[in-house]
């Protein structure tokens, strides 16, 4: 399921090529063109009628996240925030982290 993969899949600031290849992979057979710019945004286009109105669709496709600052010696893991969390929500949250996605 689309929303499903999209949801596990991981989109931080500036590494949001997991989301990228899902969405590049759904909608390719729906558009006439794709091109990615330098920044990794998608540009699709597909091509209609003349006279007819133009629709753009915009969307974000990263997520807010954090990023491990450091990690202590009683083994605690340090946190910095990429993009707008709210810290209050953060008790007792299921993290994945690294490559790996190791549960914590």
């Amino acid at each position: 399921m689309l929303l499903k993969r999209l949801t596990d899949a991981c989109g931080m600031p500036g590494g949001e090529g997991e989301v990228r290849e899902i969405i590049l992979e759904e909608i390719k057979k729906y558009v006439d063109d794709i091109k990615i710019d330098r920044l990794g945004n998608i540009i699709a286009t597909k091509n209609g009628k003349p006279g007819y109105p133009k629709v753009m669709i915009a969307a974000h496709m990263d997520e807010v996240g954090l990023m491990v600052k450091s990690i202590d010696e009683g083994g605690f893991i340090k946190f910095a925030q990429a993009g707008g969390l709210d810290e209050r929500i953060l008790v007792s949250k299921p993290v994945l982290v690294g490559k790996n996605k190791i549960q914590g």
